[in-house]
């Protein structure tokens, strides 16, 4: 099964305009004979789209595009995109109104929905403003391959490399009992000095630890006071480097999973800058 990751530069609130480049991407990710397409963390609206959540009319047109981009993608592709979805129980359970979600869009149409688990409210981040926390483990199956779902954050709380647990769950630990074949992870990681040598130690390591091949999509470009710098990867179960995508422009690059081996095969991997400063 090949996968094909999208790193593309949305711009927050261009639905039409974040559609149009997902569904470029799928087109050449199905000339590269992909069988699924990873976008980043609510590539459909942009990250982060902050108080524009508050509009009711934006969330309506926000359904309205994710489900004309599921009749518009190539059938043959699956693709894992970014959206919010409203959260039904708000009322009567006293939680907020949306959750942070990745759509599964298939043969025309949205087969599964999947919600962020763990919410970062700190430095940069005020994810609980706007959502509730996902409860269950993500994961769909394709091709008879079980594939762990999760975003950005649910990878940031392995214990035994940070030493403490800043939430109650790890999405990675319930994935490895799950049995999954591998993890994808959409993001939407902000850049800072040393940022990409601290993402590859940390996503190794649970890559080790777990036995779980990760692959990992980040978004690019610039918005308000945050730089996002791609540099999407993957790793085998050895927590080798197997891809990785270019730093600071839009990428699409695809990784192979040898069903056999149960493991990622190596596909290219752009240099890495020689010095932080460059």
């Amino acid at each position: 099964m090949k996968i094909a990751i999208a790193q593309i530069n949305p711009t927050i609130g261009d639905l039409p305009g974040n559609a149009r480049q997902i569904l470029e991407a799928a087109q050449k990710a199905v000339s590269e004979g992909a069988r699924l397409l990873l976008t980043p963390e609510l590539s459909l609206c942009g990250y982060p789209p902050r108080d524009l959540l508050l509009n009711p009319s934006f969330l309506q047109v926000m359904s309205i595009a994710l489900q004309q981009l599921a009749r518009d993608l190539p059938p043959e592709l699956a693709v894992l995109v970014g959206t919010v979805e409203e959260n039904l129980t708000a009322h009567t359970n006293g939680e907020k109104a949306l959750f942070n979600s990745i759509a599964l869009l298939e043969k025309g149409r949205v087969q599964q929905v999947f919600h962020k688990r763990l919410l970062p409210t700190y430095d940069v981040f005020d994810e609980h403003r706007y959502f509730e926390a996902g409860s269950e483990a993500n994961y769909l199956t394709l091709d008879n391959v079980p594939i762990g779902v999760t975003i950005c954050e649910d990878l940031w709380n392995d214990e035994d490399f940070w030493g403490k647990r800043s939430y109650i769950t790890n999405p990675i630990a319930d994935l490895a009992i799950l049995g999954v074949d591998f993890i994808v992870n959409l993001s939407a990681s902000p850049y800072s000095f040393g940022k990409q040598k601290f993402r590859e130690a940390m996503l190794k390591h649970s890559a080790v630890r777990f036995r779980q091949p990760i692959i990992y999509a980040n978004q690019v470009g610039g918005n308000d006071d945050l730089i996002f710098d791609g540099r999407s990867f993957a790793l085998n179960r050895q927590g080798e480097i197997v891809c990785r995508a270019y730093g600071f422009e839009q990428d699409l690059v695809v990784v192979e999973f040898d069903e056999v081996q149960r493991d990622l095969q190596l596909g290219s991997i752009s240099p890495e800058y020689e010095s932080d400063d460059e």
